[in-house]
């Protein structure tokens, strides 16, 4: 392979890395992602979100809300960056940049800690 062939190649083998996830009990053809935690928010809270990005809060019943904590993520989704408000195991804890796997296909299942 050529130099100027590996160098056109680069960018889609970053890309693959940063979206896939290695963990077996986490495949990505299941919805799973490895994100990064923002910081956790509260069921009122009002978060200003960008264009690529979704609230769960507001796609789960509010019988399943009830005590329920949220935290904001984030995660690579190329070309962008997407941000998603996603609920909390109970008694679960994260810091801000942890990192975490989310499952982008259902809002009802809790992040799973990396």
């Amino acid at each position: 392979m050529t130099p100027t062939r590996c160098l056109l190649a680069l960018p889609l083998v970053l890309l693959g890395a940063c979206t896939t996830t290695p963990d077996a009990q986490h495949p990505m053809d299941q919805g799973w992602r490895v994100a990064h935690v923002d910081h956790e928010v509260a069921l009122d809270e009002s978060t200003p979100l960008v264009r690529f990005s979704e609230d769960c809060r507001s796609l789960m019943p509010s019988a399943q809300t009830d005590g329920v904590r949220w935290a904001l993520l984030h995660f690579r989704r190329p070309p962008e960056e997407v941000f998603r408000v996603v609920p909390l195991k109970d008694g679960q804890h994260l810091k801000e940049e942890q990192t975490v796997y989310v499952n982008v296909d259902n809002c009802t299942q809790a992040v799973e800690r990396r």
